[in-house]
């Protein structure tokens, strides 16, 4: 059973009652005739080859309250041009393929998941078709078409009041994933606090149960307005931004359901890289928000860092042990470790 609690500085929209699934399809297709919606798709082309965004396809094909899917995707090669094509020749709704680098360039210093997001946002934020964006990472196995739908709802219902919604889930299948959160993020913004006080911008980011989820949905306006970082610092610098665009009152986040799971990064390169970016994006907005950068302020971080990642890792095995979930401390221990190092 879900639980109510309302904790930090915005809402949250828990998942209480499933029962209610197809008629909240039903109001958002009555909502999105007044304010519609797009979908942005940011992918590589190596993604026309999983099964994780062949399943997505076919789930938007009943969702009959997008009006438009913007497919932007980096990396294609000779034949991706006629491969997209014919992928998403099955979706009712318009469809248009942004590609974001050269074929034979999927390596281009800006090429990526941030670039694809922007190319998006700015198509969609110079026209007047959507009034709603949402985003959708395509290496969800697990997607669901009604859990992007409660995400859209959160923005697209006026009684609420919300510009911007996020998703968060809980990142366990067969064992205990999300570690960058976990295991670095988390107790990063903690040792921050540890160590400059509580800041708005700080408590802001702790608020969020799952800062890095891709899955975002907003006003073509803020969309508009917001920068977008280029790489694996694109979730937190977004939500720095959001921080300094809107109110906490016009921000919510909005349970995405049980089972979550996607492509899991190899812990020993693709983790600590990920966390490297994470933190620069992270000091760079603490930077412009007035807070030290001084070489004393950094290794007082570090230091605090390690005692809270300790702190993450027990409460980590707590959780598997009381769960029955295998948890493999030596090498949690070694992402640890890992990350560190980038920090």
């Amino acid at each position: 059973m879900s639980d109510f609690a309302q904790t930090g500085l915005i809402t949250t929209l828990q998942r209480l009652n499933d029962s209610h699934l197809d008629a909240l399809e039903t109001e958002l297709c009555a909502l999105a005739v007044q304010r519609p919606i797009a979908l942005v798709l940011p992918c590589h082309a190596a993604e026309l080859e999983r099964p994780a965004l062949a399943h997505i396809v076919t789930e938007l094909s009943g969702a009959k309250w997008i009006h438009e899917i913007v497919v932007s995707m980096n990396g294609p090669d000779e034949t991706a041009h006629a491969r997209a094509g014919e992928f998403f020749a099955r979706l009712p709704q318009r469809v248009r393929v942004l590609w974001n680098n050269p074929a034979g360039e999927s390596s281009a210093p800006r090429a990526g998941k941030g670039a694809n997001v922007a190319a998006a946002f700015r198509l969609l934020g110079g026209e007047n078709d959507a009034a709603i964006i949402a985003t959708q990472d395509c290496d969800v196995a697990s997607f669901r078409r009604q859990d992007l739908a409660r995400l859209c709802y959160a923005v697209a219902q006026p009684q609420f009041g919300y510009a911007f919604a996020k998703a968060y889930y809980s990142r366990v299948t067969d064992r205990l994933y999300g570690r960058v959160t976990r295991l670095f993020l988390a107790p990063l913004l903690h040792a921050c606090v540890r160590v400059a006080g509580h800041h708005p911008l700080l408590d802001f980011l702790l608020s969020f149960r799952y800062p890095l989820a891709g899955e975002i949905a907003l006003t073509r306006e803020v969309a508009a307005a917001l920068p977008i970082a280029p790489g694996w610092g694109l979730e937190v610098a977004m939500l720095c931004d959001v921080f300094r665009h809107l109110d906490p009152r016009a921000v919510c986040q909005v349970d995405g359901g049980p089972g979550y799971d996607h492509k899991h990064q190899p812990a020993a390169t693709a983790l600590a890289d990920m966390a490297a970016e994470i933190a620069a994006e992270l000091f760079r907005h603490l930077a412009a928000e007035g807070l030290p950068q001084t070489a004393d302020f950094r290794a007082a971080i570090a230091a605090a860092y390690q005692r809270e990642a300790a702190l993450a890792l027990r409460r980590s095995a707590a959780l598997a042990k009381m769960n029955a979930l295998p948890f493999d401390e030596p090498a949690e221990r070694e992402i640890i470790a890992a990350f560190t190092a980038r920090l």
